[in-house]
C-alpha cells in the first residue's frame, strides 16, 4: 500500500474506486492521467488467475491505446468464424467474428487474457505516486456524512482496518456490488437469467477440430454447448443448464471429463476453472447517489452472447473519468456528473436488451441444419454502436455517435495526437477561418486542434457532410460543423455547457 497520503489510518483522496477488475483499473489509470489522487480497493491480493471476460473490440482497443497499452495487442489473438449448429452438428448459420481493421484503427475483435491485462494495470497503480492501493482488503462500512464518502476497509490477512475518505466513490465491484447495496438501488430485470457451466482449459495437444480460431454454439439440445477459442492457447466450453439441473452435478469432475470427451482425452488438458455461473440481464435504476457512482457490472449485467460485458464497463470508465477531472479541478459544476447517468444508461440498455434476447433464443432454439447440397447461410454481423443518451452533445444527426479514428498524414492515429481530451478535427480551410475567440475557448478547454491532412481523415469528414467535428475525450462526437462559422458556434456551445452547466 502506498503511504504517500496515509496519515494515522486515514487515506484522503479525490476518488476512491471499490473493485479492481478491468473497469476499476481502467478508471484508476484514467483518473491518474487527469492528475487526481486515487485510491483503489479490491478483495483480491493478486489478480484472479483465470479469465472472466475473453473478448474485446476495436473501440476498447482505442481505450488501451489512450492508456499507453496498445503494445499489448501482440499478446491478443484474432478470432475466426462463429458457427451455429443443430443437434446433428449440421451448420445452420455462420459469420466472420473478425472483420479486419475498422474505422477505429484496430482489428474489429480480439480474444485476450484478462489476468495479464489486470496485472499490467495493477502495476501502474502501484507505481503511480498519486494512487494508493489496497489489494487484499474488504469494504466493511460505507457512510456519506455531508459531502464525500467514508469507506472503512479491512485487510483480509491481518484484520487491520483503515479509513479511505474521498470526494467521490465509484463502485466497480461487480454484480453483487457493496456500493449498490449501500445506495439501496433496485435493478430493472430484462428476464434472461441463465446458469452456465464454464470450463476453461489449457490443452497439451493440438486436435484438428479445436486447433483453428473458430468458435461455435450447438443448440437445439437439452444443454446447449458453446465453444470459444480464447487467447491462445486457452479454450473455453460453456454448457447451459436448465432450471432443474443440479449445479453440483455439473461442476463434478466426472461431468467435466464427459463434456470434453468428444474433443479431448482427460490427460490432454489442464482445467483452469469449472464453475457454474449465473448470468443476469439487469440495469441499475440509478447509477449515482450523492458522491456514490456505479460502473461496470455493478451498474449493468448481461449474458455473454454479445461479448460486450467487460467492454461496456470500460466505456463507463472512459465516460466518467474526464467529467470527474473537470469537477474536482472546479472547471465544471457538479451537475456535469449528472450526464453520466443520462448518457450511459440508455446507451448500455441497448446492449443488455439484445444480449438478453440472444440468450433466450439460444435456450429456445430448435434449428434445422442445411439439407444435403444446400449452402450454409452466411450473415454479415454489423457492430452495435448505440447513440449516447442526452448530455454533453448537440442534437445533430451524428452527435453522440462513436467517432472514427483515421490515420493522419504523418502516420499517427488520431487519438495519439488528441490524447484524453476534447479535440477538433477539421479541414485546413475550416480551421483557418476559425475566429480568435473560438481558438481561445479551445485553448481554455485544453482541446487539441487537428488538421485533417490525410485522405482517410478527409474522407471520414465527407461521409458526415462536415468540414469539422468536435470529439469528446471518450471518443464520442459532441457535434459536427459544415463551416468555420458553425464550428465557432459549436465551440461556444460546448464551453457554455461545460462551465455553466450541462445543456
Amino acid at each position: 500500500m502506498s503511504d504517500a497520503t496515509t496519515v494515522a489510518g486515514v487515506t484522503d483522496v479525490d476518488v476512491a474506486i471499490l473493485g479492481c477488475g478491468t473497469t476499476g483499473l481502467v478508471l484508476a489509470r484514467l483518473l491518474a492521467m487527469e492528475g487526481l489522487r486515487v485510491a483503489v480497493i479490491d478483495a483480491q491480493r493478486i489478480p484472479r488467475p483465470f479469465p472472466r471476460a475473453t473478448h474485446l473490440d476495436d473501440e476498447t482497443m482505442r481505450t488501451f491505446q489512450t492508456l499507453g497499452l496498445g503494445h499489448l495487442e501482440e499478446r491478443f489473438s484474432l478470432a475466426g468464424m462463429y458457427r451455429f449448429y443443430d443437434p446433428q452438428w449440421r451448420s445452420v448459420m455462420e459469420f466472420a467474428f473478425n472483420k479486419g481493421v475498422t474505422d477505429q484503427g484496430w482489428q474489429s475483435d480480439y480474444m485476450f487474457h484478462q489476468p495479464d491485462f489486470e496485472a499490467v494495470l495493477r502495476g501502474h497503480a502501484h507505481a503511480h505516486p498519486g494512487t494508493s492501493h489496497f489489494f487484499g482488503w474488504n469494504a466493511i462500512e460505507l457512510t456519506t456524512p455531508g459531502e464525500g464518502s467514508h469507506l472503512r476497509v479491512e485487510e483480509r490477512s491481518t484484520g487491520r482496518q483503515h479509513m479511505v475518505t474521498a470526494a467521490f466513490l465509484i463502485g466497480a465491484d461487480g454484480a453483487n456490488s457493496f456500493v449498490r447495496g449501500a445506495m439501496d438501488c433496485a435493478q430493472t430485470d430484462y428476464e434472461a437469467t441463465h446458469r452456465s457451466l464454464i470450463v476453461d482449459i489449457v490443452p497439451f495437444v493440438r486436435k484438428e477440430n479445436l486447433s483453428h480460431r473458430d468458435s461455435f454454439i450447438q443448440a437445439g439440445i437439452r444443454n446447449p454447448l458453446t465453444f470459444v477459442a480464447m487467447a491462445e492457447p486457452l479454450l473455453r466450453f460453456e454448457q447451459l443448464l436448465r432450471p432443474d439441473d443440479d449445479t453440483a452435478e455439473f461442476e463434478s469432475l466426472q461431468h467435466v471429463y464427459d463434456l470434453l470427451s468428444p474433443f479431448l482425452n482427460p490427460d490432454e488438458y489442464r482445467v483452469l476453472r469449472a464453475d457454474v455461473y449465473e448470468w443476469e440481464a439487469a440495469v441499475a435504476e440509478r447509477w449515482s447517489m450523492g458522491p456514490l457512482f456505479l460502473a461496470g457490472d455493478a451498474a449493468h449485467e448481461m449474458p455473454p452472447h454479445l461479448g460486450q460485458g467487460m467492454v461496456s464497463g470500460i466505456r463507463d470508465a472512459l465516460n466518467i473519468a474526464w467529467k470527474l477531472g473537470r469537477v474536482i479541478r472546479k472547471e465544471s459544476p457538479r451537475e456535469l456528473l449528472d450526464t453520466y447517468d443520462t448518457e450511459r444508461k440508455p446507451h448500455m440498455t441497448e446492449y443488455v436488451k439484445l444480449a438478453a434476447q440472444l440468450a433466450n433464443e439460444v435456450e429456445d432454439m430448435a434449428p434445422k441444419g442445411a439439407e444435403a447440397g444446400e449452402e450454409v447461410p452466411v450473415t454479415e454481423r454489423e457492430a452495435l454502436r448505440p447513440r449516447l443518451g442526452p448530455g454533453i452533445r448537440t442534437d445533430d444527426a451524428y452527435a453522440g455517435t462513436l467517432s472514427a479514428q483515421p490515420a493522419l498524414a504523418d502516420g499517427r492515429r488520431l487519438d495519439d495526437v488528441a490524447g484524453y481530451r476534447f479535440a477538433v478535427l477539421g479541414t485546413a480551410d475550416c480551421l483557418a477561418g476559425l475566429p480568435a475567440r473560438a481558438r481561445e475557448s479551445l485553448e481554455s478547454l485544453n482541446a487539441a486542434t487537428i488538421t485533417a491532412d490525410s485522405e482517410e481523415a478527409r474522407r471520414w469528414l465527407e461521409t458526415l457532410d462536415a468540414a469539422a467535428v468536435l470529439i469528446r475525450p471518450d471518443r464520442y462526437l459532441y457535434g459536427t460543423a459544415t463551416s468555420a462559422q458553425q464550428l465557432d458556434a459549436l465551440v461556444a456551445r460546448l464551453k457554455t455547457a461545460l462551465t455553466e452547466g450541462a445543456r
